[in-house]
C-alpha cells in the first residue's frame, strides 16, 4: 500500500475535534521532520489570541495531551504543541524566487462512526477509535496529501527557487483556525496559494474518480451567531398572563428565519442549527437559546441575510414581549479562485493520467474557511486557488458513512508536485 495512503488510514482512525489534535500535530511534526524539515508548532502557528471562544481550558489541553501520548504520539512532539495545534514547515531552497504556500486542514467532524461490515474502515481496521469524532469531510485524506507534497518538494530541493510553505491548519470545521494562522502572519509574503479538497462539484454534480477542478469562485461566506431569548416563567394553568414564552419566541424566529427569500444576485443560505428551550413541561419557557448561520456569495448578499437575520429577531422578541442577546462569532469571507493560477493547476492536471477529465472551476456549495486565506494571498497581490479532488465516495461530505477513493491521494501529491515545479522551478 502507497505510504500516503497508510497515513490516511492513521489519521482516519484517530480524528480528533478543532482545537484537539494533538495527535495528528504531533505526528505531522514527526513525520515531516524526518525527511529533513523543520517544523514550527503550537503558538509558533496560531495567534493564541485569535481563537478566542473556541480556546480549551488548560485542563482541556492537559486531557487531550495525554490522550494523545496513550495513542501512540510522541511525547517530545506532543509537549511541542504546547495545547495548541497545528503545523508549518517550509522548504527553503535558499535560491531567489516566490513563496508558495499549501494549506491542508487536519480536524473531524462531532459525530460517530458507524461500526458495521461492509463499511471498509471498520473492515480493514482503520475506523474510528475516538467517539464523536470521524473524519467524514476527507481531512484526513488532506492530511496525507500534504505530507505527500512535503515528501516530494524534498527530493526536488535542488530543482526549485524560493520558499514553499506547507501549512496543516487545526479547526477548519469550527471558526478560528484560518484566521488564528493568517494573524500570526504566515501569510503575509505568499506570492502563490493552493488548497486542495475531496469530493467537491462541477456542473452541479460531485466530482467523481478520475476528475479534477482547478479552482473554485463560490465560496459563500459564513457568519454565525449564538441567540438567547430572556421570557420569564410562570405556570401555565395559573398567572400564565404573567410569562413571557421564549420557546414561542425562539420558534417564531426559527420559522421566518427559514422563509428569507433568496437574492437575485446570487447564493443565499440561512439555518438555524440549534434550538434549546425551557426548563419542565408545567412551566412556561423562560428561556431559549438558538444556534444560527446566514451565508452570502458576495458582501452585499451577506449584509442583506444580516439585517433579514436580525429584523426577525427583533420581530420575535417584540411579539412576545421580552429581550434577546447575542454573541456575533464574526465573518469568514466570499472568495473567488484566482484565473492565474488555475491555469498552472490545469497545466499539472494534464500531465497526471489519473485525472481523465478537468475542469477548469468547480463548486464549494458553501463554506471553507481556506476563503480568508485566499483573500490575503490576493490582497497583497499574490494569486490563489480552491481545488477539487474528483473521488468516489461512499456517502456525501458529513455524513458519518463517507469514505472515499484512496487512489485520489497519490493523484493529488503529484499534481501538486508538477504545479509547484511549474510556480518555483527553474527554468
Amino acid at each position: 500500500m502507497n505510504q500516503f495512503i497508510e497515513y490516511r488510514r492513521e489519521f482516519h482512525h484517530y480524528p480528533e475535534l478543532g482545537w484537539r489534535e494533538m495527535r495528528t500535530s504531533a505526528r505531522v511534526a514527526e513525520i515531516l521532520e524526518g525527511m529533513g524539515y523543520r517544523c514550527l508548532m503550537g503558538d509558533e502557528v496560531v495567534k493564541v489570541e485569535s481563537i478566542d471562544f473556541e480556546m480549551l481550558s488548560d485542563e482541556e489541553k492537559k486531557a487531550e495531551m495525554e490522550r494523545a501520548v496513550a495513542q501512540g504520539a510522541n511525547p517530545d512532539y506532543v509537549k511541542r504543541t504546547n495545547g495548541y495545534p497545528g503545523v508549518i514547515c517550509e522548504l527553503d531552497t535558499g535560491k531567489e524566487g516566490p513563496v508558495t504556500a499549501f494549506r491542508f486542514d487536519i480536524d473531524c467532524l462531532p459525530y460517530d462512526e458507524p461500526q458495521k461490515e461492509g463499511f471498509r474502515p471498520f473492515d480493514e481496521g482503520y475506523i474510528s477509535c475516538n467517539a464523536g469524532c470521524v473524519h467524514a469531510c476527507g481531512h484526513d485524506a488532506h492530511t496525507a496529501i500534504g505530507l505527500g507534497l512535503a515528501y516530494e518538494l524534498m527530493q526536488r530541493k535542488d530543482k526549485l527557487k524560493g520558499k514553499m510553505r506547507i501549512i496543516f491548519q487545526p479547526a477548519e470545521e469550527t471558526y478560528n483556525g484560518a484566521h488564528s494562522i493568517v494573524d500570526k502572519g504566515h501569510l503575509d509574503d505568499v506570492k502563490n496559494f493552493i488548497s486542495v479538497h475531496m469530493a467537491l462539484t462541477a456542473e452541479g454534480w460531485p466530482l467523481p474518480s478520475n476528475t479534477i477542478a482547478c479552482g473554485c469562485k463560490d465560496f459563500l461566506s459564513d457568519d454565525q451567531i449564538d441567540v438567547t431569548f430572556h421570557g420569564k416563567a410562570a405556570h401555565p394553568c395559573g398567572a400564565s398572563q404573567e410569562g413571557k414564552n421564549a420557546l414561542l419566541a425562539a420558534c417564531t424566529a426559527a420559522l421566518n428565519l427559514h422563509a428569507i427569500a433568496p437574492h437575485e444576485e446570487g447564493l443565499c443560505r440561512v439555518n438555524v442549527g440549534i434550538l434549546n428551550a425551557g426548563v419542565v413541561a408545567n412551566t412556561i419557557a423562560p428561556n431559549a437559546f438558538m444556534s444560527v448561520e446566514y451565508r452570502g456569495q458576495t458582501r452585499t448578499i451577506a449584509d442583506y441575510a444580516r439585517k433579514r437575520v436580525f429584523d426577525i429577531l427583533d420581530g420575535a422578541a417584540k411579539a412576545y414581549d421580552m429581550e434577546y442577546t447575542y454573541v456575533d462569532f464574526g465573518e469568514i469571507p466570499a472568495a473567488k479562485s484566482s484565473d492565474e493560477i488555475m491555469e498552472v493547476v490545469e497545466r499539472a492536471a494534464k500531465k497526471v493520467s489519473w485525472f481523465e477529465k478537468v475542469y477548469f472551476e468547480g463548486n464549494v456549495g458553501g463554506t471553507d474557511d481556506a476563503s480568508v486565506m485566499i483573500n490575503k494571498v490576493q490582497d497583497n497581490g499574490g494569486i490563489a486557488t480552491y481545488v477539487g479532488i474528483g473521488c468516489d465516495t461512499t456517502q456525501t461530505l458529513h455524513n458519518a458513512e463517507f469514505d472515499l477513493d484512496e487512489n485520489s491521494i497519490p493523484a493529488a501529491i503529484e499534481m501538486l508536485t508538477y504545479a509547484t515545479e511549474e510556480l518555483n522551478g527553474i527554468v
